[in-house]
């Protein structure tokens, strides 16, 4: 059964809505700016959609008559579904307001301010060219800044390699990320320094499963890849190579 949402025809869907998020609006701002440079009108066409695959969402803006309150932007979970059991479940309580998107099309940045230091890593690794993403509150003295900035670079280090982006990889990236942010607020609760935070990364390093991943890296047997990835500002990338080279030295 085909069912209709925000002008569009769907079939072997259902749609749960869910909060839309910053990068889902300048996700939407960016295929409108797209349009624009094409020649296309905003008041043109009613409805505008971004898809991001990775988390399987789809958000809509659809523009209301003159500018009108039933204009907004709705965004959902989609899964596939036998023919006949479309469905769309709204949630009446979800902020559908386009002000985000208002202030992008005026040429302003968004302002992010996370709640912790997780928050503000997966932003950081989100397309932030459109969002102005600040430290949060708890992280604004020199030290927990300089800690902040640290994990920052690790995370994107570690998302712009192809290896740690999939399969035992991606399962490396994920339990360094989560253990080095557990260890940082752990040494900030004690009124602990950013020496000790790199001392204590080491030490977190030992913990996790590298095996894999650096089997992975062997395997690869390409210069390219190493040329590539090191130096790195990463402590996780360095330690699985350096683990990878342990393994290369053991063969021969």
């Amino acid at each position: 059964m085909a069912i209709r949402l925000h002008s569009f025809i769907s079939t072997g869907k259902r749609y749960f809505q869910v909060e839309t998020q910053p990068y889902h609006i300048t996700g939407l701002f960016t295929k409108i700016s797209h349009a624009y440079d094409i020649g296309a009108e905003l008041a043109s066409t009613n409805t505008w959609y971004y898809e991001c695959e990775e988390e399987g969402t789809v958000s809509f803006y659809q523009a209301g008559h003159n500018n009108s309150d039933d204009s907004g932007i709705w965004t959902y979970l989609v899964y596939d579904c036998p023919e006949g059991q479309e469905e769309i479940f709204r949630d009446s309580h979800i902020d559908t307001s386009t002000t985000s998107l208002d202030k992008l099309l005026a040429g302003q940045d968004l302002l992010i301010v996370p709640t912790d230091l997780k928050e503000y890593i997966q932003y950081q690794l989100t397309d932030s060219q459109y969002l102005d993403i600040q430290l949060p509150f708890a992280w604004y003295s020199d030290e927990r800044r300089e800690i902040a900035h640290l994990l920052r670079d690790e995370a994107i280090a570690l998302r712009d390699s192809s290896i740690f982006t999939q399969g035992a990889g991606k399962e490396y990236t994920r339990a360094a990320i989560d253990l080095f942010i557990q260890a940082a607020e752990k040494i900030l609760e004690k009124g602990g320094s950013l020496e000790e935070f790199e001392i204590v990364q080491h030490e977190v390093l030992k913990q996790i499963k590298v095996k894999d991943v650096a089997n992975v890296i062997v395997e690869y047997n390409d210069y390219r890849i190493w040329h590539s990835t090191l130096p790195s500002k990463s402590k996780a990338i360095e330690y699985a190579f350096n683990t990878a080279l342990l393994y290369i030295s053991q063969i021969k």
